[in-house]
């Protein structure tokens, strides 16, 4: 049997798919170099999720022939390696763009309409409410009525299937909805050339660009300098994408309103990460893309490439389709 290594357990919809295709599954008892390097020897693919598949590790499965990304980003996998290795990398595209939308949307909504730090002051002054009269007068005097997300201008940086996904539910909300994508060859909102032009023009900016050398530290001090002071940066994409101490700095001394940011570097975040200290900011742990059904999507996805391979298939989503051989 072809064993199929997982770098981390998939949903089982997709380990049951490989089993009832004649697959040997199993897990790496860790992600760690050495021990994948171990566990990679025999494989004849390895499923990534978002811990590092580096070069040392590719070049010890000696029997390696596809790598299977259990999502969209490939920053994780030495794409360079594989190709060199005549490793095939394939990935999952949309199976998670409902739900990281989705995760943009309701970090767009708690922060305009502040209920964390509603919840936060109802909860610390619980002893105290009664002396306001009313929630209302409460609210008012705490500051905290928020906004609405109607009429507001949001700006989604990179207009793939998520992009497009959170703009259906922009318009849904009658917001006004603008983009930048440089790759995009049609024009599903009005489209902006240049980056500096939409900064002082958003609202909201939600981030769903991949993580490569030209978006890597595309959003740092200069860049917050010149968005509104009410503007919310949403980044459900890739961590190393904004600067986080500058993300801080900005925060701290309200140049912007708020952020949420899903994604880190490193990931997890150091201990010392000074967002840990800032509180208009809601930081998540990659969930974005991981709701119980995109999971099942995503692992389904990551499964159905190996089979495809392996039955002398391109798989749906090749990165480097130019070492594909037929088995």
């Amino acid at each position: 049997m072809k064993k199929v290594l997982m770098s981390e357990k998939i949903d089982d919809a997709g380990i049951k798919l490989l089993e009832d295709n004649g697959f040997n599954v199993t897990t790496s008892p860790a992600t760690d170099k050495a021990t994948m390097a171990s566990e990679i020897k025999d494989a004849y693919a390895v499923i990534m999720r978002s811990s590092e598949l580096p070069d040392d590790v590719i070049s010890a499965g000696k029997n390696l022939k596809i790598i299977s990304r259990n999502g969209t980003g490939i920053n994780n996998v030495d794409v360079e390696s594989a190709t060199k290795h005549h490793v095939l990398v394939a990935k999952v595209n949309g199976a998670n763009a409902f739900s990281v939308a989705e995760y943009a949307l309701t970090s767009m909504l708690m922060l305009s309409r502040k209920i964390i730090l509603d919840d936060k002051l109802v909860r610390g002054k619980k002893n105290e409410l009664s002396t306001y009269g009313s929630l209302p007068n409460f609210s008012s005097q705490m500051g905290i009525n928020g906004n609405e997300l109607r009429g507001k201008t949001l700006a989604i940086l990179g207009l793939g299937k998520i992009g497009r996904q959170l703009v259906k539910f922009a318009q849904a909300f009658e917001m006004n909805v603008i983009g930048y994508d440089p790759y995009v060859k049609d024009d599903p909102v009005k489209m902006y050339d240049h980056l500096e032009d939409i900064y002082p023009v958003a609202d909201f900016i939600s981030i769903h660009m991949p993580l490569t050398p030209e978006t890597a530290g595309m959003i740092g001090e200069k860049e917050l300098k010149m968005m509104k002071s009410n503007a919310i940066l949403i980044n459900s994409a890739r961590g190393g994408i904004i600067d986080e101490v500058a993300l801080a700095k900005a925060l701290k001394s309200h140049e912007i309103a708020g952020a949420a940011l899903d994604s880190f570097k490193p990931e997890p975040p150091a201990p010392d990460n000074p967002l840990f200290d800032v509180d208009n900011v809601i930081m998540t742990s990659h969930i974005a893309g991981t709701t119980a059904e995109a999971n099942q999507a995503l692992g389904v996805g990551a499964a159905q490439a190996i089979i495809d391979f392996s039955n002398g298939k391109m798989p749906e989503f090749p990165v480097n389709p130019d070492v594909f051989v037929a088995e």
